[in-house]
């Protein structure tokens, strides 16, 4: 094709790639601001149902206690993008009642980080199909288009902005306009955005710093300091706009469970690729650390190393413009930044094709320091694309540059051709416009227009997030509110609001004016027992109005002679009383130094039947296991889970109750922490039979 802006076929590609893209990627009927239904799965249901929510019942300008009910959450916390909530909140009466904006927002994502891309590598390339062949790249990386399920980390084009305004505006005011404008957006997106754009920031503070000494020259000292106060200001003015100071910590723990590989780059983990044969990485790590970036751009990558190697060794110049050169002199002061995020994104926990290297403990203070960025491995996002725009400006110098460069976008669009059937499945739901596929009778309308709250118990979302989800949408929908809720961050005080419930709850105190729901059908305590009612499969206790709802349901048996696994899903957890925390994925854990698990009166475990249990400990610790009150064995425990079995003494009979008792171990050195003698389980098994 010629090589020109004018041609027809060239104009029709430039303003088609991003549809061409979207249509590739995305069902469209995503596009329907009235079609929810898709939604109500993963991520996206906790950023539609907080900005449902915040619809329906805010309390405060950017705030709503519908869910998480009575502290509530701000809308950053549900992930509800406040650069559209907070402007759609304004004319929400004129929006039709069910209305959602993150299809939408994907094409627009698309859109703008074609745009950006293009801007980026248009000084540098030697014509308009080489400038476009090279923003098709910025677009094609799959690290992209993995992250829909998330759809406010899909504003990749918030990196490729801030890249283009460190490479590509030169002048002190444009620096200023577009790094208050790109730090106040990324604010109003997503605080991982803001993060990466501020190591991006700093490193363009740190440059012009160093020019600013060697000129000595105080005005743009002065001209450079305002225009970080300004957008310093105009940022925290952002966070504040989309609630990040309402009183939920950023901190948390997890720091290198969702990290990056070392062998991300080129690993697809299982996913459509031509690389796809490649041992798979550990789930939470392939998930946050996905950083596969496609063969066709490994191809960019390496053939660019190889020049430029080449062009060192035989000392031969290549014909360079000032403006690729000036990139390469910036791209030395950045160099930096990106090892940091790289150092960052890999964590204390290094790991190859899912196998540990090494895991470094971090100190107890350091824990929730980190935990603000326990997601690390998404910090390797603008090292990816640093990489991928340095690469083309080598290729771009090449006297082959359009055979290698048709040659890494063909065999990028090849392999993520694949990939790409298998993102637009996830959102191929949305051809179905139902909401509501588990929650589906009349009779849930009725339970909650009688009630005043729903509560789950125990109150943890995960135990099922699609059953939680639906009664939640039903909920929000007819403005009752919930006492829990997924969120970025948990908010302590809500934490021990909804605790404190649920201990209550198993003490036999209910409201007879509140619906009660089980994500875990667990018996009730026995003072609640003639109120329980099953509906859609969901074990529920009506609101005393409408307490013939439902049909009596059908208690599960405790099963012997088999290990249980003890999860926040599974019936195991059902003997665990308040002195537990909330069980876990994997286990749960005691609040204090002692709890208490109370088997099923109906089970039968006469004398000399076995227990086992997998047990471990936060620190080295003694565990003492009482039955019916009866010691019947101490171990020594650490952080390694260990399966220990001990047989009932002929002194127990009746229901039987272990009790759990951590001390310090007879030969420490020094008392372990009040605060970590915690004992978790994580498996159990009853044995009545040799």
């Amino acid at each position: 094709m010629p090589d020109s802006s004018q041609s027809v076929p060239y104009r029709l590609a430039l303003f088609g790639t991003p549809l061409f893209l979207f249509f590739i990627f995305f069902n469209p009927a995503i596009l329907d601001p009235t079609n929810t239904g898709w939604l109500m799965r993963g991520d996206w249901a906790q950023h539609f149902l907080g900005w449902h929510a915040y619809r329906n019942g805010a309390d405060g300008f950017n705030h709503q206690d519908l869910l998480a009910h009575p502290t509530g959450l701000s809308i950053l916390y549900t992930d509800s993008n406040p650069l559209f909530s907070l402007p759609l909140k304004l004319i929400s009466p004129l929006l039709p009642a069910d209305f959602q904006f993150i299809g939408p927002w994907f094409l627009l994502c698309l859109c703008l980080q074609y745009v950006f891309a293009l801007r980026l590598v248009e000084r540098h390339a030697p014509g308009p199909w080489a400038a476009l062949g090279g923003a098709l790249l910025l677009c094609l990386l799959p690290t992209l288009y993995n992250r829909i399920g998330h759809d406010t980390l899909f504003a990749h084009w918030l990196i490729l902005w801030s890249l283009y305004v460190y490479f590509e505006v030169h002048t002190p005011r444009g620096k200023a306009i577009g790094w208050a404008a790109n730090l106040t957006v990324a604010s109003l997106v997503h605080p991982y955005l803001l993060i990466i754009c501020l190591f991006i920031w700093g490193a363009d503070q740190v440059q012009a710093l160093s020019r600013i000494r060697r000129a000595r020259d105080l005005p743009a000292l002065t001209y450079l300091t305002a225009a970080a106060v300004v957008s310093a200001a105009l940022s925290l003015t952002a966070l504040w706009a989309g609630g990040a100071f309402s009183g939920t910590s950023p901190a948390g723990d997890g720091f290198g469970i969702y990290s990056m590989g070392l062998d991300a780059p080129f690993n697809p983990s299982g996913l459509p690729s031509f690389l796809s044969f490649l041992p798979k990485q550990e789930p939470r790590q392939a998930f946050e650390g996905f950083q596969y970036l496609g063969v066709g751009i490994l191809l960019l990558i390496g053939t660019a190393w190889w020049l430029t190697r080449r062009a060192r060794k035989s000392g031969e110049e290549t014909p360079v413009t000032e403006a690729s050169a000036d990139v390469f002199a910036r791209a030395r002061a950045l160099k930096w930044v990106l090892i940091v995020l790289t150092v960052l994104a890999v964590s204390t926990k290094i790991q190859i094709f899912g196998k540990t290297l090494v895991d470094i403990p971090l100190p107890e203070f350091a824990v929730p320091v980190a935990g603000v960025i326990r997601a690390s491995g998404r910090l390797f996002w603008p090292v990816a694309y640093t990489l991928v725009f340095l690469s083309l400006i080598v290729v771009y110098r090449s006297p082959k540059r359009h055979i290698l460069l048709g040659a890494a976008v063909g065999l990028q669009l090849l392999d993520v051709g694949a990939f790409a059937g298998y993102i637009k499945g996830i959102t191929a739901r949305a051809s179905d416009r139902t909401v509501l596929t588990l929650a589906t009778r009349t009779e849930w309308e009725k339970l909650i227009g009688a009630s005043t709250q729903v509560n789950f118990v125990p109150p943890n979302p995960h135990i099922s997030l699609p059953r939680f989800y639906e009664v939640t949408y039903r909920a929000v929908s007819a403005g009752v509110p919930v006492n829990t809720m997924y969120a970025a961050r948990p908010d302590l005080r809500q934490e021990a609001l909804e605790f404190e419930g649920y201990s209550r709850f198993l003490k036999g105190e209910a409201r007879p004016d509140q619906l009660y729901v089980y994500l875990n059908p667990c018996p009730p305590p026995a003072a609640l027992r003639l109120r329980l009612r099953e509906l859609d499969g969901y074990w529920i206790l009506p609101p005393a109005s409408a307490a013939t709802i439902g049909r009596a349901p059908v208690y599960p048996t405790f099963p012997l002679n088999q290990m249980q696994d003890v999860a926040r899903d599974k019936p195991s957890t059902c003997g665990f009383g308040a002195d537990w925390a909330l069980a876990e994925e994997t286990g749960i854990w005691t609040r204090g130094d002692s709890g208490i698990l109370t088997l099923p009166e109906e089970v039968s475990a006469p004398a000399g039947s076995e227990i086992r249990l997998t047990l471990n400990t936060r620190r080295p610790s003694q565990v003492t296991v009482f039955a019916n009150d009866a010691k019947v064995g101490a171990y020594a425990l650490t952080k390694k889970a260990v399966t220990h079995s001990f047989r009932l003494p002929q002194a127990v009979s009746g229901g039987l109750r272990l009790r759990f008792v951590v001390t310090d171990p007879p030969s420490a050195d020094k008392p372990v922490p009040a605060e970590l003698k915690r004992v978790k389980i994580s498996q159990l098994g009853l044995f009545t039979t040799p």
